[in-house]
């Protein structure tokens, strides 16, 4: 047991933020924002929609700018850690 929490002293920002949404548990838009820059996502801002992109992904992430993600924002996170190896 202690091995695990000196590993995860040990972890750097991102390594957290990513095991927290593995984990399923609620991050804050600003962590998303961070992550998915991190990542290579360009933002663009449409009214209240925050979307993501990344030149060669499939997929555009959407994302209201709000204190806490909404689970289904969470899955879609969750889903491009998955497709960058994590």
């Amino acid at each position: 047991m202690i091995s695990n929490m000196i590993s995860y002293e040990n972890m750097g920002k991102n390594d957290k933020l990513i095991n927290k949404i593995l984990e399923n548990r609620s991050i804050s838009y600003k962590e998303a924002e961070r992550l998915l820059c991190k990542l290579g996502f360009e933002l663009e801002v449409c009214g209240s929609h925050h979307v993501f992109r990344k030149k060669g992904y499939f997929k555009n992430i959407s994302i209201k700018k709000r204190k806490q993600l909404l689970p289904y924002q969470l899955r879609d996170l969750k889903e491009v850690l998955r497709d960058h190896g994590y």
